[in-house]
């Protein structure tokens, strides 16, 4: 098999997805005495990894990496032990996600000379870079970076640094003498500036410079690096590089039909091709650091992100002290390794810590006055890992648990499923709760908001829009109206740092059984088994085939690069003959004409409400034959849908 592998791309859709171990083996036969390691990006979510028989680590963390040393010469077998079995010291816990098993991330194998850059200390790149000041007219970076001597002999060795900008020329450069004694390592510190430096400015201009360090032993390293800067406030909002700059985004999994979260660089470029579609500004990588080729996206585009450790639902009271170690060591383990993406601007801490998720077999009741006491020492151990970005958390319970509003971070993201799981049908309560929590703790996001949609669902009755007590039904309709109703209240509040929609991609979650009831004309409802087991709040269905009405909500509003027609509601194939009703079109047109089978019967100057982008059609009627609708732009771009009389 080829890595990234996870069994559970079999079975991962299943109430019953397989949780145990799973071994890999791999043999090699080195015939020089290069220094080699195998860094793992990801092994999940635990593993043991033995060198010809040997224990060689046992890593406790499914989504960050880790470094082994292998043998210098001769025939060498690694087994590697992956185990995804529910394990109470172990991050996730409990989740409404999969914690699917195997080698979810790339196993690269480094082989070195003698004289190295230390493959553990920094990361992968093996270096940090970090801005110490910038400005629109100078960039202060402090470089890190380790020398390791593997020989029984002391050793000099001459180092070089050097900044290239996008076209490959030399904006800084230095050469310095180092000695490494034998059998043991050295940090190495190097400061820096550059005059008038081009701003990595988000998705208008994200531009990177190359960061390259090289020894005369032959080792040799770079990365990318992109110099911003960028401020939260309760009341303005987000600034990056002095300009307001909103971030309005999405929600990601990692995870692909057939590959659970064992994405290749292929998936994930595709996967990339949405985002850029799409035009957002803002990811959040939920609920654990992706593969690293994700963030190398989001540098490259100018998508600023929040990614987060797996502390997830449960905090219970007999939560042992190698819980929280767990914990911290996740939490290093994810700044260490993606410490130089410019995109990262957010560390999250957790999400939804509440009564829900903690149970008698995970670690008792829920313990609130611990989760209070422990982010206090997780927030200033994060800021101990990385001063320059802020350090934040994502309540669910509008902060009322015991001691919440005593929560000690930098920004507070609420998920909130108005209209979905409470108060249905109506989707007015984010705007009062985002104006209590900004008031009331800190810079406010909204982290998560949506609502199931099965694309294969429709209905033109009201009283069938939303179901309560009814879960086999996630009718389109009713998505299309939560999700219009949050872009209207997002857009009249600017001062929101960030908002993330749940969720880019549909994805399966084995304690879900909902959504499974399909209908193309709202009288004929018939049970689909192939749609159980799977969270369908995506604006894109699992498999990528299928863009629901809600991608072209959101591209309208956030691309505005392309012009966008979309008409809603199209997969509602049958309306009654003779009732009126209402047509929803998604653009960012200035203005719209609508024509009913070729005849105009409208024209609107602007879409009438906050967003610009949610146009309403009322009073529009079936007849007893086929009726094609057609709205245009003013500069001809076009969408049409033919409705037919219900038989």
């Amino acid at each position: 098999m080829t890595v990234p592998h996870s069994c559970n791309g079999i079975d991962g859709r299943s109430p019953h997805y397989y949780r145990g171990e799973t071994r890999y083996v791999r043999e090699f036969d080195f015939k020089d005495s290069r220094q080699r390691f195998l860094r793992f990006e990801g092994a999940a979510q635990k593993a043991r990894v033995y060198v010809n028989g040997s224990e060689a680590a046992d890593h406790r963390g499914g989504y960050t990496p880790f470094v082994v040393a292998l043998p210098a010469q001769g025939r060498v077998r690694v087994e590697v032990v992956c185990d995804n079995t529910m394990d109470p010291e172990l991050i996730p816990v409990h989740s409404d996600f999969n914690k699917n098993n195997g080698l979810l991330n790339p196993v690269r194998l480094l082989e070195l000379p003698e004289v190295f850059f230390d493959p553990s200390a920094y990361g992968p790149s093996r270096v940090h870079l970090t801005h110490t000041a910038v400005s629109a007219a100078q960039a202060e970076v402090l470089v890190q970076t380790k020398l390791c001597n593997a020989g029984k002999k002391d050793a000099r060795v001459r180092l070089c640094l050097a900044l290239k900008d996008a076209d490959g020329r030399i904006v800084w450069s230095t050469r310095r003498q180092c000695s490494v004694p034998a059998g043991a390592s050295c940090p190495v510190e190097e400061a820096f500036s550059i005059i008038d430096p081009h701003l990595w400015d988000g998705i208008f201009d994200p531009y990177l410079y190359t960061f390259e360090l090289s020894l005369s032993s032959g080792d040799a390293a770079s990365v990318q690096t992109g110099f911003r800067w960028y401020s939260i406030d309760r009341y303005k909002g987000f600034r990056l590089n002095g300009h307001i700059y909103p971030l309005r985004g999405v929600s990601m999994h990692q995870d692909l039909e057939g590959k659970a979260g064992a994405l290749s660089d292929e998936d994930i470029a595709a996967d990339y091709a949405f985002v850029r579609e799409l035009g957002c500004n803002f990811l959040r990588l939920a609920h654990y650091p992706h593969n690293e080729e994700a963030f190398r996206w989001c540098d490259r585009m100018g998508i600023i992100v929040q990614t987060e450790i797996p502390w997830v639902n449960v905090c219970g009271v007999r939560a042992t002290p190698a819980y929280f170690d767990n914990i911290h060591s996740q939490m290093r383990e994810m700044v260490v390794s993606l410490y130089n993406h410019p995109s990262i601007v957010f560390w999250g801490m957790w999400n939804e810590l509440d009564n829900w998720g903690n149970k008698e077999e995970f670690q008792g009741k829920f313990d609130a006055r611990r989760v209070v006491d422990e982010t206090a020492r997780l927030y200033a151990y994060a800021k101990s890992l990385d001063s320059t970005r802020f350090v934040g958390l994502t309540d669910d319970s509008q902060f009322k648990r015991d001691f919440y509003t005593t929560l000690q971070a930098d920004y507070y993201s609420e998920n909130r499923y108005y209209g979905w799981y409470y108060t249905y049908g109506d989707f007015s309560g984010i705007t009062p709760l985002m104006h209590w929590i900004r008031d009331n703790m800190g810079p406010a996001n909204i982290s998560e908001y949506g609502v199931g949609i099965n694309p294969w669902c429709h209905t033109w009755k009201e009283e069938d829009i939303r179901r309560y007590k009814d879960d086999r039904r996630h009718v389109e309709e009713y998505g299309n109206r939560s999700h219009e109703a949050h872009v209207q209240q997002i857009a009249r509040m600017p001062w929101l740092n960030f908002t993330s929609l749940w969720i880019l991609f549909d994805f399966p979650v084995a304690d879900r059984k909902e959504g499974w009831v399909d209908s193309d004309d709202g009288v004929h409802y018939v049970e689909n088994p192939d749609r159980l087991y799977i969270n369908d709040k995506g604006l894109v269905t699992r498999d990528r085939k299928l863009k629901k009405d809600t991608f072209y909500l959101y591209k309208s509003w956030w691309n505005a690069a392309e012009r966008t027609v979309y008409i809603a509601g199209r997969r509602l194939l049958f309306r009654p003959a003779g009732q009126e009703f209402t047509l929803t079109v998604y653009s960012n047109a200035p203005s719209l004409t609508l024509l009913q089978d070729g005849k105009e019967i409208a024209r609107k100057p602007s879409s009438g409400e906050d967003s610009g982008v949610i146009w309403k059609f009322p009073g529009l009627k079936m007849g007893d034959a086929p009726t094609t609708f057609t709205v245009v732009s003013p500069d001809g771009v076009q969408d049409s849908h033919t409705f037919r009389p219900l038989p």
